[in-house]
């Protein structure tokens, strides 16, 4: 026979028939593989929707980031205004910085809102004083006309005052003056009205600038309060409170000067003392992921280059991705573990499906058929069937998230097991069945020969544990690595995976002699059903697929668990961190109505403590040493009582400071202590001092501190998470009733803490308007909690890690059953026969449990302690900070998470052997007493 022709002859005895023999054996075996294509359906949909979720996460993050932002996240231009004849139409500076902002980001952004405004100055009326704003407001380019921000209620619009009429050289007699609206609320508040015409507000020869005349020719309300216009200058809504050096003047009242009175405006006041901006709102409708970093690139490109554009834009977007990297490496966990154990799922349906054709197969290879045949055969049913069913998924999730990108790694892994898995467990049956090896009759080459193949199973599995090993060492090293967009991180998310693999092996090595002990025990037992539990139990205790299906599924609901516990309780602590209290203000407390609100919140109902506060930065600290520090000037005792009330830490001479009197011109103190080290190095060994107020403070050290510098209200926004850089070298601790019995002046409290039951609902009480026109920002711990959890990145995350252990769950049960239907045709021989003489069903029951003991308690012990000790391990690579706010990663163990692995398995036994009595029930002793088998 030439070549070509036994060729010919060899493909033809290979592929003969292999369609026909498919299709009937497809026929037979169409439940189990119907369920087997479901089941790789539902697995690949998973493998392949879950990253494109988490991006689709990432986009409503960054638009919630920026949203919360608020002004921050705007991008300002800030022209320099013309000395002489402002003018804010076509060609001016102000209208070339706004097409700057158009052009540079088109239509990612809102209208650019032109805002001209003065500092705070007194303005007179024949009845007193008040404090006052002058503030020119304006859309620039397309938008609504700048006449239509605001309704005249009574008066007229104020006009340009014509030149004769103006201040000048040929008329140095007259005072400059400019014609401008008040608003209405201000106006009922100072009692003002337009009865008697316009009226003239003079200008205090102290106040920079001069006298001049204000003439208040209308009276106006704000078409929208709310309008992006006004976020500049938000005193010509409402009067806001004032701050800073202005404080003692009380409200800040707004004279609003329409566009067309700009050229007036310079006139009473220089333009030194006027401040310019062109702010644009970034539009969040429709904002991707893609557009804010592109967005971010843009701002510190033009920021750098044309040294007008101001924005904290790029801090926002920055610090939501690295919340976004966090999301991505804990999602990767749930993605690739749940293909993972769908895809032992699969690989168990196949033994199923290759156990059921056994006698099939070893007839075939009886008669010659080669394994090359067997195999093709296998792949000519399951490939089509593999390449539909990812199709299908693929354009499933292509129709639904087909704008967000996503990996197709994990899906094509999944997809090739399935096509492979039945024919290579096929070829591995049919070899068996008729392998054509020769066995030596000498019992030591017999003994040699198991020798080797013992050594090259303890090589593999060597090998496996050595991976895992190297596995976990990799990530702990390398710490949390970005991925790209849709992407998982492979060496990751493949740890939990090969350690389960790890701790199979080491179950199977340890579980037969585990076993052989309880049937020496069962075998003291009366009766059969013991030792029969005791003896299925043996030949089960080896099976590697069966036992690494169900420990990788505990372990990864247990690791979800875990890791969703511990981004739950991290939220929790972080709003107990940065709010420090039950409830927190900050802002201007030293005005009278914010001393009126701490007068009320401490006779509130409900409040135990209420701890004020002032924070100095940048305060010199030691002679020569170049140390700077930041000064908490507080009510310790109050303070030590609030965070007490919340758990957190309280330095040791805290609650005391408030006792001890400053002696000798010392003043007591807790200094941090790195501080003291630093003092230690530059030799000094005296008392330290400090820089305070006006003077300088000798410090009586009766202490350390760990307490950080304040930080302030806590963002919503993802830098909530972003940990604050320390400005100073250390913080230094005073007590505020100590420097008031030493004679000293107390800085303007503008911080306080609120403790006790009630604290919520003490501040809400107090009706406090919003912080722009209160100058109060008041957050609650519960409030600033519940926003910040409910941020849809985490959000998402905690929804994917609750899905990944409800199919978990719905997987390790499948897997069980799995098992038992595979093992029934052998286990129904034994309990056949064993019927014959007199076995009953409690008994056959006792056998299914006792095959099925070493996978269950083998399972859940491995696959606890991986749950529990990976994320522990791994802690660094899982950005846990970055999602919760925390000041550090820590990992919560979630109790609730092992019992449900714990019911899962439980129901999986009760519906596996309820399943082996429905297989069991069409058994007739009549055929097993006269064949044996079946």
């Amino acid at each position: 026979m030439t070549a070509p022709t036994a060729l010919r002859t060899a493909a033809r005895a290979t592929t003969a028939g292999a369609v026909l023999v498919t299709r009937r054996r497809a026929a037979q075996d169409r439940a189990l593989l119907v369920g087997s294509a479901v089941l790789l359906l539902g697995t690949l949909v998973l493998a392949l929707a879950l990253p494109r979720l988490v991006e689709r996460a990432g986009d409503l993050g960054v638009r919630g980031a920026v949203e919360n932002a608020g002004t921050t996240a705007d991008v300002v231009a800030v022209p320099t205004l013309p000395t002489t004849g402002m003018s804010l139409g076509a060609g001016s500076v102000v209208q070339e910085s706004a097409q700057f902002l158009l052009d540079s980001f088109g239509d990612r952004i809102g209208v650019p809102v032109l805002t001209v405004r003065s500092s705070a100055f007194t303005a007179r009326l024949p009845s007193g004083s008040f404090a006052a704003r002058v503030g020119v407001v304006a859309t620039v380019g397309d938008g609504d006309e700048p006449q239509d921000a605001v309704r005249w209620v009574a008066g007229q619009e104020p006009r340009p005052v014509p030149d004769t009429e103006q201040a000048g050289p040929t008329q140095p007699d007259l005072v400059p003056r400019v014609e401008v609206g008040m608003p209405a609320e201000s106006a009922e508040r100072l009692g003002v009205t337009l009865d008697a015409g316009p009226l003239v507000l003079a200008r205090g020869v102290k106040d920079v600038g001069g006298e001049t005349q204000y003439v208040v020719t209308g009276l106006y309300e704000p078409v929208d309060p709310d309008s992006v216009m006004w976020r500049e200058a938000p005193w010509l809504v409402s009067p806001v409170a004032a701050s800073g050096t202005d404080a003692d003047r009380g409200d800040v009242h707004g004279l609003y000067v329409p566009p067309d009175n700009a050229p007036d405006l310079q006139r009473v006041i220089p333009t030194a003392l006027l401040q310019a901006t062109v702010r644009a709102q970034v539009e969040t409708a429709g904002l991707t992921l893609q557009d804010a970093r592109a967005m971010r690139r843009d701002v510190v490109a033009l920021a750098a280059s044309s040294g007008v554009l101001v924005s904290d834009l790029p801090a926002v977007v920055d610090a939501f991705e690295t919340r976004l990297v966090a999301a991505r490496a804990q999602a990767s966990l749930v993605v690739v573990g749940a293909a993972a154990t769908g895809a032992l799922c699969l690989v168990l349906a196949a033994g199923l499906l290759v156990e059921r054709r056994r006698a099939f197969l070893a007839a075939e290879r009886a008669r010659g058929a080669s394994l090359a045949s067997v195999v093709l055969r296998a792949l000519v049913e399951t490939v089509p069937v593999a390449l539909a069913v990812g199709g299908v998924a693929y354009g499933a999730v292509e129709w639904a998230l087909g704008t967000y990108r996503g990996t197709t790694a994990v899906a094509v892994v999944v997809a090739v097991a399935a096509a492979l898995a039945p024919p290579v467990l096929a070829a591995r049956a049919a070899r068996a069945a008729w392998a054509g090896r020769r066995v030596p009759a000498d019992r030591r080459e017999r003994a040699r020969l198991a020798a080797q193949r013992g050594a090259r199973r303890l090589a593999s599995e060597a090998l496996v544990v050595v991976l895992a090993v190297a596995a976990l060492a990799s990530v702990r090293t390398r710490g949390l690595v970005p991925v790209g967009a849709g992407e998982v991180d492979p060496l990751l998310a493949a740890a939990p995976v090969l350690v389960a693999a790890a701790a199979s092996l080491v179950v199977v090595r340890v579980a037969p002699a585990l076993v052989r002990v309880a049937g020496r025990l069962a075998a003291r037992s009366r009766g059969i059903a013991a030792p029969l539990a005791a003896a299925r139990a043996q030949g089960a205790a080896t099976a590697v697929v069966p036992l690494l299906t169900v420990t990788v599924a505990v372990a990864l609901v247990v690791l979800s668990g875990t890791l969703a516990q511990s981004v739950r309780t991290g939220q929790v602590e972080a709003a107990d961190r940065l709010v420090g209290a039950d409830a927190r203000l900050d802002g201007a407390l030293d005005r009278p109505a914010g001393r009126a609100a701490l007068a009320a919140l401490r006779e509130a109902d409900g409040v135990d403590t209420v701890a004020t506060g002032s924070q100095l930065t940048d305060r010199r600290f030691g002679e020569g040493t170049g140390l700077s520090v930041t000064l908490l000037v507080v009510d310790s005792a109050e303070l030590a009582a609030a965070r007490t009330a919340r758990g957190l830490p309280v330095d040791a001479g805290l609650a005391g400071l408030a006792q001890e009197e400053a002696a000798g011109g010392r003043v007591p103190a807790l200094v941090s202590a790195q501080l003291l080290d630093r003092l230690a190095e530059h030799g000094v060994t005296g008392p330290p001092d400090v820089s305070y107020l006006r003077e300088k403070v000798v410090l009586d050290v009766r202490g350390t501190t760990a307490m950080p510098a304040d930080a302030g209200a806590p963002p919503l926004d993802a830098r909530a998470a972003v940990p604050v850089g320390a400005a100073d070298d250390g913080v230094v601790v005073l007590d505020r009733r100590t420097l008031v019995a030493a004679g000293m002046e107390l800085p303007a409290t503008d911080r306080a803490w609120v403790a006790g039951p009630g604290a919520a609902e003490a501040v809400a009480a107090l009706g406090l308007a919003a912080p722009t026109w209160s100058g109060v920002t008041v957050t609650t711990r519960d409030g600033w909690w519940r926003a910040w959890s409910a941020e849809p990145l985490t959000g998402a995350l905690l929804g994917l890690q609750a899905l990944g252990i409800a199919v978990l769950v719905a997987l390790l049960v499948l897997a069980l059953v799995l098992v038992v239907v595979a093992t029934a045709r052998e286990r129904g021989r034994t309990l056949s026969t064993l019927r014959t003489l007199g076995l009953d069903a409690g008994a056959a029951r006792a056998a299914t449990l006792g095959e099925l003991a070493p996978l269950v308690l083998g399972g859940f012990l491995g696959g606890t302690a991986i749950g529990l000790v990976v994320p522990w391990l791994v802690t660094d690579s899982l950005g846990l900070e970055s999602l919760t706010g925390g000041p550090a990663a820590r990992t919560v163990p979630a109790p609730w998470s092992v019992a449900v692995a714990g019911g899962a398995l439980l129901v999986a036994l009760v519906v596996a052997v309820a399943v082996e009595q429905a297989v069991r029930r069409r058994d007739r002793l009549g055929e097993v007493l006269r064949v044996g088998e079946r």
